[in-house]
């Protein structure tokens, strides 16, 4: 990026930060999330690093906080407000201690760090006056520009929890102020109560929000009614010195024993691998927690050391705040590309500068479809707010049209496939086009990737590269294909050494005995998910046990090798021959009717049947050896029809899949989230959220030993 370039993206990164900082911290109103905020921020950290000249006084990384309403009065701070220096990975903490031996000149240094949760709140400083042996609560202030804060006061003295006055006793030294700061929030189940209460239009979008809005009423008693908390976790400089504190944990410890509220969450480490230890903990049972937060704050122990490490222009040297990973980040499109799938769908997608997002660094983002990208006005260029649908596929959610480059055009969908060139058609009712070429290579590409994936037939040491190879051989022509391979297949292809191709062998072997509910996955038929595909393999289960199989040896004689390996396994195996037959029988009207089918899913199913091309494909698979398992809880009693499950925690001796496939098996259903339709709520150990959620609800709760009990 040139230096002209970088000056017009500063100016508009900082009148974009300004912008949204104003909404979050005046108006309190989220236009976008926390980690937007920080995202757009440190760009803008990293331009001006990189063009150190054009860094200006009114930068927001220049200043603390946000501009101040007009409608508190406002009071200078007795000690000007910092704001910590956020880190999102070990190595940066690493990096950090780093810097801190060089600032001090010496090196192998063996701090102390205090770890505290960092407590996802509004910023406040209490200001209490030594008169006559006590002290008073004189103001509270918000943090706002770090020189000067709001007076609240007024709402701040409504909070219990905060003594209007205390005394120290035993000290030489007292001081005539003491600053104390602190974190005001709201608890979720607060926040809950308070949005039941209030108008669809006026309900606060996150606890944050809700401290925030609450702090600055005018009128105390609406503040008194909505149960803000308050956790202390800082005293001024001047004031620590005075009264001996020599330890940042003492400073908690003194204000502990003084009345004030301290998270007493707080634990002293040596190296930062066990406050590793301890974010990572707290990652996995944050939304266990009674309030939120968003990481944890790591300070320097000794205070001595504090004060020689000292603090830049805004932020102390000796603490970092380690945030969890961001659920939503932003980046610059630089592309935007076609993605073929397995049904010939053609799904946009773009293509992105690196960002880490939730632990994992992204480079691509779908786009969903054509409606999606004109109604978001998606272009090449454009800066957008990214996040994981499910915790799991990068989407665009929003773009931020104030950091749009000039001249950026808006993306024309194509006519024709990018793998084929055959017309894109797009089906009356349907949001996707899909490629009108059946024997399309990319197409062909997909479905053989789908048939070896993960929960498919979990064919492991087969991914794109070596398929693109298998197809560009002559080796593979349909998925079927991949149960005929041979060594000398293999170990001629530049990607097959000979412990990968017995690798691979052994893994396709291996692969020939699959569930039920699995291999109809593993077709690829539309609209067919791996929850559709167990209840369409539910359905079944009961004709087709009829037909089982109690013996290896049925599998025919290109299985001899298989045979040998499998030969005491009792399972309930059915050839592909016979699901094809039991659902050619299957009527239309009856298919649709079976909860979680329904019409589009039943037509797809009976579409995808009656094609030649499919049923070839799986005859061939039934020729190669290829057989399909009743589980044995396929034929279960249906003990949870009708019933539904939500589990949470670490259950003790079951895993999560093991607990749903049980569930699901016996007539029942898993969702994902607790409500007053919920039947049970299977809890194991750290159960989070959800569990509070079932008490509130009464919803009953079962552990691992009662839900086996009720298997029985």
């Amino acid at each position: 990026m040139s230096k002209a370039e970088a000056k017009k993206r500063i100016e508009q990164l900082k009148a974009e930060i300004w912008r949204l900082n104003k909404a979050y911290f005046i108006d309190d109103r989220s236009d976008v999330s926390e980690d937007v905020r920080d995202a757009l921020k440190r760009e803008l950290i990293e331009l001006e690093e990189e063009f150190p000249d054009l860094i200006t006084p009114d930068s927001p990384t220049q200043r603390v906080g946000a501009p101040l309403d007009g409608r508190l009065p406002k009071v200078k701070h007795l000690t000007q407000k910092e704001s910590l220096s956020d880190v999102f990975a070990f190595a940066e903490l690493e990096d950090w201690k780093d810097q801190m031996e060089r600032a001090l000149g010496k090196e192998n240094v063996d701090f102390e760090y205090l770890c505290e949760l960092k407590i996802d709140g509004l910023n406040i400083s209490l200001v209490y006056e030594n008169k006559d042996g006590k002290y008073s609560l004189q103001r509270a202030l918000t943090r706002g520009n770090g020189i000067e804060g709001e007076d609240v006061t007024h709402t701040i003295r409504t909070i219990e929890s905060i003594p209007l006055s205390f005394e120290i006793n035993n000290c030489k030294n007292v001081p005539k102020y003491l600053e104390i700061s602190g974190e005001v929030y709201i608890s979720k189940s607060s926040l809950n109560k308070l949005n039941k209460k209030l108008p669809d239009t006026q309900q606060f979008a996150n606890p944050r929000n809700a401290a925030a809005g609450s702090v600055r009423q005018l009128d105390p008693q609406v503040t008194a009614g909505r149960d803000l908390q308050m956790f202390c976790y800082g005293l001024n400089t001047q004031s620590s010195d005075e009264l001996g504190l020599k330890k940042q944990i003492e400073v908690m410890e003194f204000l502990s024993e003084h009345g004030m509220p301290v998270n007493k969450n707080f634990v002293l480490v040596t190296t930062l691998a066990d406050a590793n230890k301890l974010y990572l903990d707290y990652q996995k049972k944050r939304d266990s927690l009674a309030f939120d937060i968003d990481g944890l704050v790591l300070k320097v122990n000794d205070r001595r050391t504090q004060h020689d490490l000292g603090s830049t222009a805004k932020a102390p040297r000796w603490a970092r705040a380690y945030k969890f990973p961001a659920e939503q980040k932003t980046a610059r499109i630089l592309d935007i590309q076609l993605q073929i799938g397995r049904t010939g769908a053609i799904t946009p997608v773009a293509i992105l500068t690196p960002t880490q997002l939730a632990g994992t660094t992204v480079t691509r983002a779908t786009l969903h479809n054509q409606d999606e990208i004109e109604r978001q006005d998606v272009r090449i260029g454009d800066t957008v707010i990214l996040q994981k649908a499910g915790d799991i596929i990068p989407e665009v959610v929003e773009v931020l049209i104030n950091l749009r480059p000039n001249k950026t055009v808006k993306f024309k969908f194509p006519k024709h496939c990018p793998s084929c060139s055959s017309d894109l058609v797009r089906p009356e009712g349907e949001a996707v086009h899909r490629c009108s070429n059946s024997k399309c290579a990319a197409v062909r590409q997909e479905k053989i990737e789908h048939l070896v994936s993960r929960y498919a037939f979990n064919i492991e040491g087969l991914g794109q590269e070596s398929i693109e190879v298998f197809i560009d051989k002559g080796l593979v022509s349909d998925p079927a294909d991949i149960f005929f391979l041979k060594q000398e297949d293999l170990i001629a292809l530049p990607l097959f050494k000979e412990k990968k191709t017995d690798n691979v062998l052994s893994a396709i072997e291996n692969s020939r005995l699959i569930d039920l509910d699995r291999f109809i996955f593993a077709l690829g038929i539309r609209h067919i998910g791996r929850e559709t595909a167990e209840i369409l393999a539910q359905r079944i289960a009961w004709p087709l046990k009829e037909l089982s199989v109690e013996q290896s040896d049925s599998l025919g004689p290109q299985t001899s090798l298989f045979e040998t390996e499998k030969k005491e396994i009792k399972v309930n195996g059915i050839k592909l021959s016979k699901i094809l037959n039991t659902l050619d029988n299957i009527e239309m009207e009856e298919l649709a009717s079976i909860d979680g089918i329904g019409p589009v899913v039943a037509e797809s199913v009976i579409e995808w049947i009656k094609d030649e091309d499919n049923r070839s494909v799986i005859n061939k698979m039934e020729s190669a050896g290829v057989l399909a398992i009743l589980s044995e809880g396929s034929h279960a009693p249906q003990i949870f029809k009708e019933k539904t499950f939500v589990i949470t925690g670490t259950l003790p001796n079951l895993s999560r899949e093991d607990a749903k496939k049980m569930i699901k098996e016996r007539g029942g259903k898993v969702s994902s989230s607790v409500s007053k339709k919920t039947s049970y709520v299977l809890a194991g150990e750290d159960p989070g959220s959800k569990y509070d959620k079932a008490k509130e609800l009464d919803v009953e709760i079962v552990d691992e030993e009662k839900f086996n009990n009720m298997l029985k």
